[in-house]
């Protein structure tokens, strides 16, 4: 045997391993996605698989080698899970859009599509690991079947391997992107705000959306009761004349004392005279000079 043949058999023998193991890649029933860390909701919400989705399979051919790998399966197996995790109720629909009828209702309807699967190999990446990436579309439907939102979430995994031909790295790298999506999904849904309308309480008022409340004007002060004797309260501070300051705490101006001619009058700082009260007549007092003789 040549060696172009031996090298043509071994291509064709890790051809056959690969398509045998990639073909029949699902997570078992045991690989569940971690609990979630949040409470169940106590509400009642449809699911809808499509047949594309429950039979969904990934196949490429990359480096001469077919890969066939199984998703849909194990999807809707932990899919499953996690939304019972997540939810009081889940019922399964045909139809999103033909739920109206359902009793007791459903406060939503989700659909879960694969709008892509991707990986790298440890050739493409010259390293020694698998890289998968899984992207998801989830639409939303309410209680009627009316379509109100959808959007994208994606999931990524990561496992070491040494040899292209073993399906366990990739088996493993897509489970655990399967488990990112999943917790992102736990996390990211009912923080959407579409979602967070539908779980609301009926029975409660439609809350406005932040950006379209408008705050109200301010409201002015209690007009505080005026003390006796205070002026109208419609009458402003402004338009109350100041008290005239009194006459001592103002300080008297200095003048220059007035050219004047010597008088005998005091001085106008000086203090007035007392005058003494009327008496009589003072009596004649004999002159000094008499009393002494």
């Amino acid at each position: 045997m040549t060696i172009p043949m031996m090298r043509e058999l071994i291509v064709a023998a890790l051809a056959l391993v690969l398509v045998a193991g990639c073909a029949a890649t699902r997570l078992a029933a045991e690989s569940q996605l971690p609990p979630p860390l949040i409470d169940r909701l106590p509400v009642r919400v449809g699911v809808h698989y499509s047949k594309e989705f429950r039979e969904f399979v990934h196949r490429e051919t990359r480096s001469q080698l077919d890969y066939e790998i199984t998703l849909g399966p194990a999807h809707v197996l932990n899919l499953d899970w996690l939304l019972q995790a997540m939810f009081a109720d889940v019922v399964q629909v045909d139809d999103p859009t033909r739920v109206a009828d359902i009793t007791p209702p459903l406060i939503m309807v989700l659909e879960p599509k694969f709008e892509e699967y991707s990986f790298l190999t440890p050739k493409d990446v010259a390293g020694e690991a698998f890289l998968v990436t899984i992207r998801y579309l989830l639409t939303v439907y309410d209680g009627t079947g009316g379509r109100v939102d959808a959007y994208s979430f994606t999931g990524y995994g990561r496992e070491r391997a040494r040899t292209l031909a073993s399906k366990q790295p990739l088996q493993i790298a897509t489970q655990r992107a399967m488990r990112d999506a999943g917790a992102k999904l736990a996390v990211e849904l009912t923080d959407q705000e579409t979602v967070r309308m539908l779980l609301r309480d009926p029975r409660e008022p439609l809350p406005a959306t932040p950006s379209a409340t408008v705050p109200p004007p301010p409201e002015s002060p209690p007009a505080a009761t005026p003390p006796p004797g205070s002026p109208p309260a419609g009458t402003a501070p402004s338009e109350t004349p100041p008290a005239e300051p009194p006459p001592a705490e103002t300080p008297p101006a200095e003048t220059a004392p007035a050219e004047a001619p010597p008088s005998d009058a005091a001085p106008a700082d000086a203090p007035p005279a007392e005058t003494p009260p009327p008496a009589t007549p003072p009596l004649a007092t004999p002159p000094v000079s008499a009393i002494g003789r």
